[in-house]
């Protein structure tokens, strides 16, 4: 293996089998942002990696499991920006060593209005509660305590804002119907 600077990419470690405790973690890390259904596993098989990519471009933010062949969890991530989920997963599969390791991924979807520091720390939380820390090598996860996570988590999203009240139109008070 030739020298990679820490930047890319040396194979990443593997973690812990994901099953069902695993899955339950992560999503619960996600508190009342979750949305979707619960995750299942979708191919990164070379075969099968667009119709993948394709399939998660609209989910925007959540967190993300990536295993190998042994259901063995090599990625624990997250997204909140442009691209979403998607992108992400294609900048990981642009480095040989992860789209060598890489072939299932579980998504758990979070509400794409959630604030980017909400996501920032149910990731963390999700390391923590799965016992990722110190496990797989030089990955990182962002520190929070477990009142900082409760404070993010649980903060309202731009999405649970009320939407204004239809215009009235002086006949009784309902809204206008256009003609």
């Amino acid at each position: 293996m030739s020298a990679v600077g820490s930047d890319c990419c040396a194979e990443p470690v593997a973690g812990p089998v994901v099953d069902g405790r695993t899955l339950r973690h992560a999503w619960t890390a996600l508190g009342p942002l979750a949305r979707g259904d619960w995750p299942a596993g979708l191919s990164l098989a070379p075969e099968y990696r667009g119709r993948t990519l394709a399939g998660l471009e609209d989910v925007l933010a959540g967190l993300y499991l990536v295993v190998d062949t042994g259901g063995r969890l090599r990625w624990l991530g997250k997204a909140h920006r442009d691209g979403g989920i998607s992108a992400r997963l294609q900048n990981h599969l642009r480095h040989p060593e992860r789209a060598r390791v890489f072939t299932e991924v579980f998504v758990i979807e979070a509400d794409p209005f959630s604030p980017p520091k909400a996501i920032e720390a149910a990731e963390g939380r999700a390391a923590d509660v799965i016992g990722l820390r110190g496990r797989m090598g030089p990955r990182t996860w962002p520190v929070v305590t477990r009142a900082q996570w409760l404070a993010q988590v649980t903060a309202r999203s731009a999405q649970h804002v009320a939407p204004p009240r239809p215009e009235r139109n002086g006949a009784g008070g309902h809204p206008a119907v256009p003609g």
